[in-house]
């Protein structure tokens, strides 16, 4: 069974002069993603008022996560040179692959406890 990961990342986009630079990132990144990324099932962001931003990220499955950072490689780059992460939460198993690419202090995995069926 195939099972959809999530990932949210926490983080704030006010590295001085890098507003700008984040949103052309977001704007490269959020018309492929819909356009050619059916594997991407989620991709939403989310402000608050202290200028934090939340993306919620909801993907296929793990190799899912691999193609579009692939994919949106270009994107990416300018993303993290924008950005400070503050947490990154993953929903859902990893790889050992996943945990040694992306793990940090402020990386936290949380797998399936309970849910309900509908």
């Amino acid at each position: 069974m195939i099972r959809p990961q999530a990932v949210h990342f926490d983080s704030t986009a006010d590295k001085p002069g890098k507003l700008e630079l984040y949103k052309q990132a977001i704007d490269f990144i959020l018309p492929i993603t819909e356009a050619k990324e059916s594997y991407v099932l989620e991709y939403k962001i989310y402000k608050n008022a202290e200028g934090v931003y939340t993306q919620h990220e909801r993907y296929a499955d793990e190799a899912a996560l691999h193609r579009h950072l692939e994919v949106t490689k270009d994107g990416q780059i300018k993303w993290a040179e924008t950005i400070e992460i503050e947490q990154v939460i993953v929903l859902g198993d990893m790889s050992e692959h996943f945990w040694n690419l992306y793990g940090s202090e402020n990386t936290h995995g949380y797998s399936l406890f309970r849910k309900i069926k509908r």
